[in-house]
C-alpha cells in the first residue's frame, strides 16, 4: 500500500512538526498561562495572515483542475460563519475592533510567510497547496490540545480549530494533496511553511513590532 502524499509531506519534515504544534506558544495556551496581551497580539496579526492567505487560495485555485479547485475552495469558504462568530466573541473579549486590525501592519515573519504563500500561489496549484497544508492541518491539532484550555477565551479558540467544521476544511485540502505526485518543491514549500508556523509563534511570544 503507498504512502499517501500528505503523510510523505508531514513525515519529511520529522520532529520539527512537533516543535510547531507543541510550540510554547501552543502549550502556554493550553495550560492557560499565556498573557491575554500576548493572544491579543497574535490574533491581530493572524487576522492579517487569513487575509493574505485566502486571497493566495483564489489565485492558486485559478491554476487548479477544476474539480479539485472547486472541492477545496467549497470547503474552505462555503460556511464563514463559524470562524467569524468564534472570532467575534475572542475579539469583544480582547476589546479588538476591526479599525485597529486594519491600521495594523505586519510584523516581519508575517509579511515573509504571506509573500511566500502568494509565490506558491504563483507557481502552481501542488505546490501551492504543499506551502499551505501545514497552516490547515497543524491547527487542527492545536485545536485538540487548547480546546479544554483553563482561560475560556484559549478554551473558545481551540475548540473552533477542533471542531468537525473546520476538519472538514483541513479533510478537503489533504485530499486533495494525496491526488498529487510529491516533487522537491513541494517538500521544500511544505518544510519552510512548518519553519514559518514556528517562526509565528515565536514573533508574538516577543509582540515583534510591525514593519510599516
Amino acid at each position: 500500500m503507498s504512502t499517501k502524499a500528505s503523510e510523505t509531506l508531514r513525515a519529511s519534515v520529522g520532529e520539527l512538526w512537533d516543535k510547531y504544534v507543541r510550540h510554547e506558544f501552543v502549550i502556554k495556551l493550553a495550560d492557560g498561562t499565556l498573557p491575554h496581551d500576548v493572544f491579543r497580539y497574535y490574533l491581530i496579526q493572524d487576522a492579517k495572515y487569513v487575509e493574505e492567505m485566502q486571497r493566495a487560495v483564489i489565485k492558486a485555485a485559478s491554476r487548479a483542475p477544476v474539480s479539485e479547485a472547486a472541492e477545496v475552495l467549497i470547503a474552505v469558504f462555503a460556511n464563514p460563519e463559524r470562524g467569524a462568530e468564534v472570532h467575534s466573541k475572542l475579539y469583544e473579549a480582547l476589546k479588538i475592533d476591526e479599525s485597529e486590525v486594519r491600521s495594523t501592519g505586519f510584523n516581519l515573519i508575517n509579511y515573509a510567510y504571506t509573500r511566500h504563500l502568494h509565490y506558491y500561489a504563483s507557481l502552481g496549484w501542488q505546490e501551492f497547496l504543499a506551502a499551505w497544508a501545514p497552516c490547515m492541518w497543524g491547527y487542527s491539532e492545536v485545536g485538540h490540545l487548547v480546546q479544554s484550555s483553563r482561560d475560556p477565551i484559549y478554551a473558545e479558540w481551540g475548540k473552533f480549530y477542533a471542531s468537525e467544521d473546520y476538519l472538514s476544511r483541513v479533510s478537503a485540502v489533504l485530499r486533495t494533496i494525496d491526488q498529487q505526485q510529491v516533487t522537491p518543491e513541494m517538500q521544500r514549500a511544505f518544510l519552510n511553511s512548518v519553519r514559518f508556523e514556528i517562526m509565528f509563534w515565536e514573533a508574538a511570544l516577543r509582540k515583534d513590532p510591525t514593519i510599516y
